[in-house]
């Protein structure tokens, strides 16, 4: 039976019955890994709000450390098979969070230590996914790809923010951290049953981080974007630990409102994704965009008067940072196909990495300034990477500058 015509180009990538399949693990496993999220950030703000910061730069400092590392990993060994490894992993952790929540032994320094163990495995979970996606799809549609992988991603976050948020109120995290184990078991299964060619496997050699490092910062349309995302990442996006301590803290709120707010965030996102994904290859205008939009949003938050419009400013930010996403990863994926581990490794290293170091930043600004100070550092921050990426736009010719990308 032929497959059925798609002549959408945002949907593309639906034509391949790889990549259908590797969306319908993805959607829920990451519903879990964030319901996961908004159960674990509970747990950690109930025992002590600041430590949170901790908790979030201990998920992401492996992959600032040792993404290059597993970048060429990545590039050496069987995407499937490594991403099928971190995947078992990380579904192993979610199992130990709800055994030690049920037992009633959850307490900071097992967290700290669970934190860790899930980053380290995410470190290699990130490279390997986004180094696997262009391999189940032809090379025209790999931009039709990331961006349906982003709404997905959305799809789950937005959904698994609401599903925490009802486990963690009504019932106990114990039970969101077992749904989110429960999730990964079915994302293994489903990539075990995906078809796909042999990894372009790099043969081991000395100084192959180096190289790949040496590659993205040469190449100004890869080097840019990034930069771009490392300060809004580091400074702008420290949703993890700002909302929580904003929640609690300014709106006096509980779980459910956590919730919202997390949902909020996520359904911006998901609103962005989708934006993206029709508009089709991003333009070099949208990058310098997108930071503004972060930036505006940010500062609504600082402003905000009351809770509906905290709650919808947050939407904004997740919108932005959905819009900036798509842009850098369709910029990402026209690297050299010998190098995609190493380069989306980097990506690791940008946006974990920003994270983790963002976290303790975040807890540090709201404990010295007062809850809303981390979004004013992010309203500052987004036009910071705003002035970093529209000096490249600057420096392209008319033509390029306006091509017919650059609509959104």
């Amino acid at each position: 039976m032929s497959e059925p015509r798609v002549d959408n180009p945002a949907v593309a990538a639906l034509k391949v019955p790889a990549f259908r399949r590797y969306l319908v693990g993805q959607l829920p496993s990451v519903t879990g890994s964030w319901a996961q999220v908004v159960a674990l950030s509970w747990v950690v703000v109930e025992r002590d709000p600041h430590a949170l910061g901790w908790v979030v730069a201990l998920q992401f400092a492996p992959s600032l450390l040792l993404g290059p590392w597993f970048g060429v990993l990545v590039d050496r060994h069987d995407r499937k098979r490594m991403l099928i490894a971190a995947e078992a992993g990380l579904g192993g952790v979610g199992i130990a969070y709800a055994v030690a929540s049920a037992s009633g032994a959850l307490d900071l320094p097992l967290i700290y230590v669970l934190a860790t163990v899930w980053g380290l495995l995410n470190a290699l979970d990130t490279p390997a996914r986004r180094a696997l996606v262009p391999m189940l799809v032809p090379r025209e549609l790999s931009a039709s790809a990331g961006a349906l992988t982003g709404v997905a991603m959305l799809l789950g976050m937005t959904a698994g923010s609401a599903v925490g948020a009802a486990l963690t109120g009504a019932l106990d995290p114990a039970v969101a951290f077992a749904v989110n184990a429960a999730t990964f078991l079915v994302d293994v299964l489903l990539l075990w049953t995906i078809r796909v060619s042999p990894s372009p496997q790099l043969a081991r050699a000395p100084g192959q981080v180096r190289e790949g490092l040496r590659y993205v910062w040469r190449t100004p349309t890869l080097r840019t974007p990034l930069l771009a995302l490392a300060v809004i990442a580091t400074f702008a996006f420290s949703v993890q630990v700002s909302v929580p301590i904003f929640v609690r803290e300014t709106l006096h709120g509980g779980a459910s409102l956590l919730g919202t707010a997390f949902t909020s965030a996520t359904t911006g996102s998901l609103l962005g994704a989708a934006v993206a994904a029709a508009r089709g290859e991003p333009g070099p205008a949208t990058v310098p965009r997108a930071c503004l939009g972060m930036a505006a949003a940010s500062a609504a938050i600082v402003a905000a008067p009351t809770v509906p419009v905290a709650v919808l400013a947050m939407a904004g930010v997740g919108f932005s940072w959905s819009i900036l996403i798509a842009a850098v990863l369709a910029a990402l994926q026209t690297a050299e196909p010998d190098k995609t581990g190493r380069v989306m490794a980097t990506l690791s290293v940008v946006l974990l990495g920003g994270l983790a170091a963002g976290g303790p930043i975040a807890a540090q600004v709201a404990d010295l300034a007062g809850p809303r100070a981390p979004f004013a550092v992010g309203a500052v921050a987004g036009i910071a990477a705003f002035v970093v990426a529209r000096e490249r736009v600057r420096r392209l010719p008319v033509a390029a500058a306006e091509g017919p990308g650059t609509s959104w």
